[in-house]
């Protein structure tokens, strides 16, 4: 047994007793981190690692972690992400983390610190600036709210209407929300006068409570403060240290409201008297180590520095000189030097009588060919087999995981898995596995230890997701919210017609606050819309963008256009209904998969999964298992994860023994769908196959036996599954991807291979039509609006054809280690692209990409981007889909404006899915060249960067385009009249009393109910205008008491305690759902008289209106506008309300 304590490096503490600066070489792969992880827990104090670039100090950071027995506080500190003059400012995120980094630092929270050698010469705010900005909270504590704000915004923290990411807080009446950077959740600060009542941790999801805690931490969320007093004194800087006209620069005009936008990070230094060091932020004496060399790094970042301060001559305003606010090269390598830091490297470092070296005399392990598939490479197998060393595999995903076991069993191999390294070195001598990440492998033979990294068993690097600071988005809420909707907006209003939405208004009738939704209609008529009744309210969706369409009030011309149009809808659903609900009537082929197969088919998902792919999943599973067949439409934002919900339906349908066929648009995709397949059905007796152009023709024919005779089980395939060729003997399910890549015909070719298959389609961007459908309930939708974790928003950019901007973009990314995508959609004139690329960046190496090369040229350059051998790839919309690249963080689209919406977000999606900041630049010709529709194209994937946007962007098409193509040209009339959204409705209608012959087309009776009562959400309890409209369409919506106590709790928990006027809406919001339920279409009551009014198809018994006349006849009568007026003394709200549940209860009885 060995000693579970064991050092294989430092094990003497002699070694790491002496002052002089010491060599360690010969540390091989991994075996760095390993030394590095020794060292550390020899030593009592913080240790400071700088590696030459981030990746490094990432693996470093993640491998520590692993080999360290103790538990140490170990921090990454981040790269800006950006370059040195950069225009860009570095993302909040990157901000907030450098920020609670370097506050900890100054309380000597931090045991170790890594970093890469480039960040020592970026200049750091002066400590103090943590020190003196953060300030304590704590239950009782006698802080008022009117102190704490400007303390926040002095602070840099931004106001917001919902907190979402550090940095951001927000007011609501007793409440302060707020995002210190120190923390994982935002806290939520309760007030009692001028006194902290509670302080509670909330989830940035459901803006519900967490926890409650005693007491937290506000630390500066920027880089510099944000008072008068730092304005001031940073205007007189600008203007002492440069000649000319400041007054007329943009940042000194902006720098109060839109600092970032012009570069201020490039001018840090005029907020301080002076600038500080990460030297600085050591409180205690610190040892330092480096990793490799270090030095290299530095002095190419100073020269890239000079390079950029002398392209940066900005016009509108000039740089500060790099001695200002970067520190010198030398002088950062000689401090380094007179530290007496421990070098560890690779290499042997050379013997000198000058030095202190010790070399380690580990390996590498030589000839190993990395696998592209889970199945490990002869070499490896050969170099296990052959061990006398205790040996260890890690291997991060599980389903490599699983194979491996199974080939070592298959080679009489016996294996361990074992969680840590501690544990592997308290192991009898053998071989184990680990599923924690040690990338690169490296031998100590007199040590006996032979480690084999991941990165060498499978050629590349594992992905490690983070925890993301960004919300998560409701789906249901993405469909239905008004909160981006602007003043000037086109709405419907279900029983008035089009108008122009002018916002909520607040109103006194009668000593009675209100407030209302205010839509003007024609000739500047005004219709004010109870906020009880805004479920009657909707976004106009449809091509007319101006007031010609608006409606008139007062006229019958609108319910005559709407009666006109639920009779049409009715003749479209029945033709509708017969291709579809025939379909969905239709027996289908249940699927059923084994729990316990099923659950180790999930294993080899390397992620966890999302709440909103768990939710589709179980729809998908839910339609395979019924006996009905499925057609549902999953819509996921680019890279959210469709593809595991696509695994998961094949693996139901083949275990079962049905054939799957999946289609896809480009060759590209179909390949890494193969490769994907393959790999998580590798440890299953099922068949993946490809049909492709890549395979010869004699494959192919192949193939299509196979097919036929049914021993292909998963077939992926572009058009040529199309084929009449092509004939399934036991077809299950057909999984179409990216569906806005294909024409009607297609699809319905493929519903034709079988009537009782199940279809699912998947698409980041649905095409008007099939969007339509699924809303209009035609067809099943389930959407993925959750990003993974760590996912950030790509940040675009519109711009012209700029060189000093392409060698920014290109630059940023190839200091970072990143590839750039370059896409020129003509093959006419993209080797002149490639050639102004090339004179723009002589140094970058560039291959090309398009769809007239051979597929084995295409396939080859795709593989050499693939494995990060070229930094550009040029090409044209032929990587739209398929590209799976996360070192490829900078998209550049040449003529962005001649894509369609789709294209854009798919193009764009090829980038972002790794854990740093992602940039889109969007280059077209001068305005006056683009065309209205391309302008608004441009404008709508601008301002859209939130992650879960495919939806949106969907709706964007269709006002762009127009909602008539959801049923042809003959609809697409009534569509733009009434809008798509009221019309989607009446067709619902419509197929639902298709559906149930008994019914009447009719809209659902909806009670307009007023006791003249405040009913109202309060400004100064709800500030944010686009919030309570949310909030007032939610309520209006709720149609069940557990939705409106749900509402009620969560107001209390966001809001504080509910004024009375809230109270009020949310008891008429429960009474009108009881109302309406009974058929009343109106209710109103004063002080001394009440009066209800009666839908024709109300369900009240006649017999229960005639006994409650009958019992106070003096107080009920009964009208012949079908209305029954009361009369009596209700002066105040309970006693309105008392009446009124009595009147409904009597209504609710059986009828005797």
């Amino acid at each position: 047994m060995k000693e579970q304590n064991k050092k294989f490096f430092f094990n003497n503490k002699d070694i790491c007793s002496t002052k002089d600066t010491q060599h360690y070489g010969q540390l091989y792969g991994s075996a760095t981190s390993l030394a590095i992880a020794e060292y550390i827990e020899n030593k009592t104090g913080p240790i400071i690692i700088i590696t030459p670039d981030m990746d490094s100090a990432e693996k470093t950071c993640i491998e520590v972690n692993f080999f360290t027995d103790f538990n140490f506080s170990i921090a990454l500190f981040p790269d800006l992400e950006i370059l040195p003059y950069d225009v860009s400012p570095p993302s909040k995120q990157v901000i907030a983390n450098r920020s609670e980094i370097l506050f900890k630092m100054t309380n000597n929270e931090i045991d170790v610190l890594i970093l890469n050698a480039a960040n020592l010469l970026w200049k750091l705010p002066p400590k103090d600036f943590f020190t003196q900005q953060s300030f304590s909270l704590h239950e009782d504590q006698s802080f008022s709210m009117n102190r704490m704000k400007p303390r926040l915004k002095n602070n840099g923290y931004e106001r917001a209407s919902l907190v979402t990411q550090p940095g951001e807080f927000c007011v609501r009446g007793s409440l302060i929300d707020v995002f210190s950077p120190l923390y994982k959740n935002p806290i939520r600060v309760d007030f009692e006068d001028d006194k902290i009542d509670s302080i509670r941790f909330f989830d940035i999801d459901s803006q519900m409570t967490v926890n409650r805690i005693e007491k937290a931490t506000i630390i500066p969320s920027d880089q510099y403060p944000k008072n008068y007093e730092t304005i001031d004194f940073f205007k007189t800087n600008l203007r002492n240290h440069f000649e000319g006209n400041q007054l007329e620069w943009p940042l000194y005009n902006f720098i109060e409201s839109d600092a970032e936008s012009y570069g201020v990070h490039n001018y840090l230094p005029f907020f301080f008297k002076s600038m500080s060091s990460i030297w600085d932020y050591c409180v205690t004496e610190y040892e330092l180590l480096c990793l490799n060399d270090i030095k290299t790094p530095i002095r190419e970042h100073q020269k890239i520095i000079k390079e950029r301060f002398n392209v940066a001559g900005n016009k509108e305003q000039p740089s500060i000189d790099p001695s200002e606010l970067f520190f010198d090269a030398t002088e950062q390598i000689n401090r380094i030097n007179s530290l007496n830091p421990i070098n560890i490297q690779n290499q042997k470092f050379r013997s000198s009588s000058k030095r202190q070296v010790h070399n380690f005399r580990t390996k590498p392990i030589g000839l190993i060919k990395p696998s592209k598939t889970s199945s490990i490479d002869v070499s490896v197998m050969d170099l296990i087999e052959r061990s006398t060393c205790n040996t260890l595999l890690s291997i991060t995903n599980t389903n490599h995981f699983q194979a491996l076991k199974n080939q070592l069993n298959q080679h009489s191999i016996l294996e361990k898995e074992v969680k840590s390294w501690k544990e592997f070195l308290s192991k009898e001598k053998g071989i184990y596995l680990t599923q924690q990440l040690i990338h690169q492998s490296f031998v100590a033979p007199q040590l006996e230890i032979m480690v084999i990294g991941a990165e060498d068993l499978f050629g590349k690097k594992p992905r490690i997701r983070k925890k993301s600071g960004l919300i998560n988005k409701n789906p249901e809420a993405i469909i239905q919210d008004l909160k981006d909707l602007k003043v000037g907006s086109l709405v419907v209003h279900d029983g008035y017609g089009v108008g122009l939405y002018q916002g909520l208004s607040s109103m006194n009738i009668d000593t009675i606050d209100s407030e209302f939704l205010t839509i003007e209609y024609a000739q500047g008529d005004l219709l004010h819309v109870p906020v009880i009744l805004m479920d009657h309210v909707s976004r106009y969706i449809g091509q007319s963008t101006d007031k010609s369409i608006l409606s008139h009030l007062g006229s019958d011309q609108w319910k005559k256009l709407c009666n006109k149009t639920k009779q049409q809808t009715r003749d479209v659903a029945a033709e509708l209904l017969e291709i579809y609900a025939n379909r969905k009537m239709a027996r289908g082929r249940r699927h059923i998969a084994n729990q316990t197969d099923y659950e180790n088919f999930c294993d080899g998902f390397e992620y966890i999964l999302t709440k909103d792919q768990a939710k589709v999943i179980e729809d998908v599973l839910n339609d395979m298992a019924s006996s009905k067949s499925m057609e549902r439409l999953v819509c996921g934002d680019v890279g959210f994860g469709k593809t595991e919900v696509a695994l998961r339906a094949a693996f139901t349908a083949s275990i079962n023994g049905f054939q799957v066929a999946i289609l896809v648009p480009t060759t590209l995709l179909a390949r890494q769908h193969f490769e994907t397949f393959s790999e998580r059905f590798l440890n299953w007796p099922i068949n993946v196959d490809i049909l492709s152009r890549l395979q010869t023709s004699k494959k192919n024919q192949q193939l299509r036996k196979n097919i036929q005779g049914g021993y292909a089980d998963i077939v992926i395939g572009t058009h040529a599954l199309l084929s009449d060729k092509v004939v399934f003997k036991n077809l299950g399910l057909v999984i179409v991807d990216e569906e806005h890549r294909f024409g009607v015909r297609h699809k319905e070719k493929l519903k034709g291979m079988k009537e009782d298959v199940d279809y699912l389609t998947l698409t980041a961007t649905p095409i008007p039509r099939t969007l339509n459908m699924a809303i209009g309930e035609l067809k099943d939708i389930s959407m993925i609006a959750t990003p993974p974790e760590g996912r950030i928003p790509v940040k675009t950019f519109i711009s012209q054809w700029d060189k000093d901007l392409i060698r920014e973009a290109c630059q940023r990314e190839i200091n970072r280690g990143g590839q750039i995508l370059f896409i020129h959609n003509k093959i006419d004139g993209i080797e002149n692209i490639a050639e102004s690329i090339k004179q723009i960046m002589p140094e970058i190496s560039l291959e090309m990409a398009h769809g007239q090369m051979k597929e084995k040229s295409l396939e080859k350059v795709m593989m050499q981007f693939y494995h990060n051998e070229c930094d550009i790839l040029l090409s044209t919309s032929i990587v739209e889909s398929g590209l799976d690249i996360p070192n490829a963080n900078t998209i550049i689209i040449n003529k962005a404006d001649r894509f369609g919406l789709a294209q854009l977000h798919q193009l764009r999606g090829r980038v972002g899915r790794s854990e740093r900041q992602s940039y889109a630049y969007l280059i077209v010709p001068p305005k006056n060249q683009l065309t209205t529709e391309g302008t608004q194209r441009l404008e709508a994937i601008e301002a859209i960067e939130d992650l879960g946007v495919g939806f949106i962007l969907a709706t964007h098409d269709l006002e762009i385009r127009g909602a008539g193509e959801i049923l042809g040209d003959e609809q697409s009339g009534q569509i733009q009249k009434i809008g798509f959204n009221l019309y989607r409705d009446m067709l619902t209608q419509a197929v639902n009393s298709l559906r149930d012959s008994s019914s009447t087309p009719s809209l659902s009776v909806s009670c307009d109910i007023n006791l003249n009562i405040p009913a109202l959400i309060p400004e100064n309890y709800m500030p944010d205008v686009h919030l309570r409209l949310t909030i007032y369409k939610r309520i209006s919506k709720a149609r069940s008491k557990i939705e409106i106590n749900g509402i009620k709790l969560e107001l209390i928990d966001r809001f504080g305690d509910l004024p009375r006027p809230t109270k009020n809406l949310l008891l008429l919001a429960h009474l009108r759902n009881k109302a309406s339920d009974l058929g009343i279409n109106k209710i109103r009551i004063d002080k001394r008289y009440g009066r209800i009014f009666f839908d024709q198809s109300t369900s009240i018994a006649t017999t229960n209106l005639i006994n409650l006349i009958d019992s106070e006849p003096e107080t009920f009568k009964m009208f012949t506008d079908q209305s029954l007026g009361f009369k009596g003394n209700f002066p105040h709200i309970d006693d309105r309300v008392t009446k009124l549940r009595s009147i409904i209860s009597y209504f609710e009885k059986d009828p005797i």
